[in-house]
Parts: C-alpha cells; sequence; structure tokens
C-alpha cells in the first residue's frame, strides 16, 4: 500500500509539473545559451533584446511569431537553438523567428536623433526582472550611455492574452536640448521584407504595418507602435538612416506599446483587420488610465 502511495505521490507531483509548465504563458528571461540575449513572451507573440555579449552590438527589438497552440517557447528556442532545425525558416512546434531586423529598429527599439545624426544605443548591459508569472511578466534593460542624455532604461510590461507590451522609456537627464527627438521605432523597409500596408498618424502617435506575405510557411507578419495616448506628447513622424519610421518626442521620459500577430496563427489575417485591432487596443488605453 505504501508503495502504490508513493508512486502515487510521485504521478500527481509529475501531472502538477506539467500542468504549471503548461501554464507558463508569460514568461521571460535572460538566456545564457545565447549570449546572454533578453526575451520576453506570452500566448501571442515573442520578442527578444540582445545582450552583453552578442556580437550584433545591435539595440532594436527582434519578434518572434507564434502559433496560438505552440508547444514550444521562445525561452526553450533560444536555449536549445542548435537542436531546433533551421527554425528562421520553418516553424519549430509553433515558433518561428522569421523576423529580418539587422541593426534597424525592430519592433520598437528607441532610436535618438542629436547632434545632427541618428544614434543607436549598444545592447543593454544590465537587467532586472520584477515579475515573471504566467499572467505577466515585467522588468528593466539598462543600456549604456551612447549621448549626453546619459542611459536610457526600458520598462517593460506584457500580460497574458494581449498582442502589444508597454515600454516606459527614460534616461538619465532629466532635460532634452531642443535638437534631441527620441522615439520608438518600426521597421518599414522592403529591403529587409518589411515592406506591406503601412498606416501612420502623426496626431495619433500610431505607426501599423501589415507586411506583405514572403511566402507559404511565413505569411503575412503584422506589426505596430504607438505613443501612450494618456501621455501628452508633440509627436513627430520621422525616418532614420536605415529607413525605419519613428515616433519622435520632444521629452527625456515617455511610454509607448509595441505589439504583432502572425496571419499563419489564424486570428488576424487582413490587413483591415490588423489596423482596427490596433486603434482599437490603443483607443482603450483612454477609457484604462491606470493601466500599466
Amino acid at each position: 500500500m505504501w508503495g502504490m502511495k508513493k508512486r502515487m505521490t510521485v504521478s500527481l507531483f509529475l501531472v502538477l509539473a506539467f500542468a504549471a509548465s503548461a501554464e507558463t504563458v508569460c514568461h521571460c528571461g535572460v538566456v545564457p545559451e545565447r549570449e546572454n540575449d533578453f526575451f520576453w513572451e506570452n500566448d501571442k507573440f515573442g520578442m527578444r533584446a540582445y545582450g552583453p555579449g552578442n556580437y550584433h552590438v545591435w539595440s532594436g527589438l527582434d519578434l518572434f511569431n507564434k502559433m496560438p497552440d505552440a508547444a514550444f517557447t521562445c525561452g526553450d528556442l533560444l536555449r536549445n537553438s542548435s537542436k531546433c532545425g533551421d527554425w528562421h525558416v520553418t516553424p519549430y512546434k509553433g515558433v518561428l523567428d522569421n523576423y529580418t531586423m539587422c541593426a534597424s529598429r525592430g519592433l520598437g527599439g528607441v532610436a535618438l536623433f542629436a547632434d545632427g545624426e541618428w544614434k543607436t544605443y549598444p545592447t543593454w548591459e544590465k537587467s532586472e526582472i520584477v515579475t515573471n508569472t504566467s499572467d505577466v511578466c515585467e522588468f528593466r534593460l539598462v543600456y549604456p550611455a551612447f549621448s549626453s542624455l546619459g542611459r536610457m532604461t526600458y520598462h517593460i510590461t506584457l500580460r497574458r492574452g494581449e498582442r502589444f507590451f508597454r515600454n516606459h522609456v527614460s534616461f538619465d537627464s532629466p532635460s532634452l536640448p531642443d535638437e534631441f527627438r527620441p522615439g520608438p521605432g518600426l521597421d518599414v523597409d522592403p529591403k529587409r521584407g518589411h515592406g506591406g500596408d503601412l498606416r501612420e498618424d502623426a496626431s495619433l502617435g500610431v505607426i501599423s504595418l501589415f507586411e506583405d506575405a514572403k511566402g507559404e510557411a511565413d505569411g503575412s507578419t503584422m506589426t505596430a507602435v504607438f505613443i501612450d495616448p494618456n501621455e501628452k506628447h508633440e509627436i513627430e513622424l520621422m525616418t532614420d538612416h536605415l529607413n525605419c519610421r519613428v515616433l519622435a518626442v520632444r521629452k527625456p521620459s515617455f511610454t509607448y506599446w509595441a505589439g504583432a500577430a502572425w496571419s499563419k496563427a489564424g486570428e488576424i489575417v487582413t490587413a483591415e483587420q490588423w489596423h482596427k485591432e490596433v486603434l482599437a487596443f490603443r483607443n482603450s488605453m483612454v477609457t484604462n488610465k491606470e493601466r500599466k
């Protein structure tokens, strides 16, 4: 009887452990196996920021497409990348990294126009996880000083079931020189595969893109960035040196939202659906001012 009870206890433990793993929807962390990249994800999409030691030395934000029933996490993919085939071309257990970023801003990477030129920060140098549960992940990434504004800090929050993450950006300096223009960018360059149906509205602080399909396996990737509507900013649409569009503001701290969808996931499949989704989420912030 004792042996049977022991086997039942072990079996129950394994079932509960599996259930807990399956419930890990939101997740974030550093991946030492992948040159200290920092990733964050939920059930809709995944992201990563290149970390200390990564040979790219890029500060743009990279995107992972995910199927609704993905049997793998982006974190697991990065940790086991050598065992997952060509995950840039063929989805591995529902996860595909077919987003070409290079040195661009990717999806929401911050650019800074200063001293008559575009400055882009190198990889982050310090990370701090605030919350990491199945419902929400929240963390900070600190980027080294790369201008007179000093260090740049991302404070990112992503929730279960949402297509957008929130990023509050701040610099060491409490003031912004007149000619400085920081802001989140979005890669819209067709040469990197980011051409498509582009919608922009400076008055709302929104950039939304439904990319042209790259092939049967790739489908269409959808991306968007928008300035938090509860913050009052003078917003200027600018184009940086790598043909990314930037929502430039005139303050040393600001909040924006960025997110994505994938047509292969089957939930949003047309440009009109995507642009409507972006505006609906953005407008929901107006009636939910305490949202963080």
